[in-house]
């Protein structure tokens, strides 16, 4: 367990960072201090411990995740954590850049200041989570964004056989996965593998895998709303009176799922 109250130079030793990462780094402290004073990106608390709390916290994602082997999206990225961490760790072993996906346009700005300054492999994303194509990344990171349940639904159209997910949950963690008994009755092909994080003793690295296409269920639900339908016997017209026509064929809408 990374102790709470350990300083900048034991973190940057602990995670291997060599001189530029470690100025880069620095370069976000700064920026996220700067921004603090007008926009809460982080708990007040956790400012004066922001290189165990936040630095090292998402660095610890690291094992979990190869970066060669495609596309990583971070979904509500709020201050950049940990998506923002660990394109500048990853460096040049990225593929492609890291996609942070947030909503709120104040962090949003927030995190392209970062990414100017340090030049990170970012690509910022100004969308909610369902609102996003299917772009069927590699890898899925969040932290402290939403319950699995509602992660899981949210990213849904982003499931595929070939994703892994990395979640960082907190002390609510066993209670989330109880609700998700129903969630693993529909899909029984998803591993959950649960790892405890070296930052806070009650943080839970979840890492979820074994997806299936969810573009079956979505085709089958479009073909239901676009199926031809059988037009009813017509009524018989009332003299002196039009006829209202109720048998308009509307458009159906495909709909789905920071």
């Amino acid at each position: 367990m990374i102790a709470e109250d350990a300083s900048r130079d034991a973190i940057l030793a602990e995670i291997g960072a060599d001189a530029d990462m470690a100025a880069k780094l620095d370069s976000y402290v700064r920026i996220l201090e700067e921004w603090q004073q007008n926009l809460s990106l982080i708990g007040p608390g956790t400012l004066p411990h922001i290189w165990q709390r936040h630095i090292m916290d998402s660095a610890q994602l690291m094992p979990f995740i190869k970066p060669e082997t495609g596309a990583i999206m971070d979904v509500g990225s709020g201050a950049g954590f940990p998506g923002l961490v660990l394109a500048i760790l990853y460096g040049e072993r990225l593929q492609r850049p890291i996609q942070l996906v947030e909503s709120d346009g104040r962090k949003c700005r927030f995190l392209k200041a970062v990414a100017n300054e340090t030049g990170a492999n970012v690509r910022v994303t100004h969308k909610r989570i369902e609102d996003l194509i299917a772009n069927w990344p590699a890898t899925i990171t969040a932290r402290a964004v939403a319950p699995l349940d509602k992660l899981l639904n949210w990213t849904s159209k982003q499931h595929h056989p070939g994703l892994t997910c990395v979640f960082m949950k907190g002390k609510k963690a066993t209670e989330e996965l109880t609700k998700l008994e129903n969630y693993q009755k529909i899909h029984p092909t998803v591993r959950i593998d649960t790892h405890a994080s070296i930052t806070h003793p009650d943080g839970v690295i979840l890492r979820l895998s074994g997806f299936q296409k969810t573009s079956n269920s979505s085709d089958k639900q479009l073909k239901s709303q676009t199926k031809p339908q059988t037009k009813p016997q017509a009524k018989p017209r009332l003299k002196g009176r039009s006829q209202p026509n109720h048998w308009k064929n509307k458009t159906a809408s495909n709909k789905g799922y920071k």
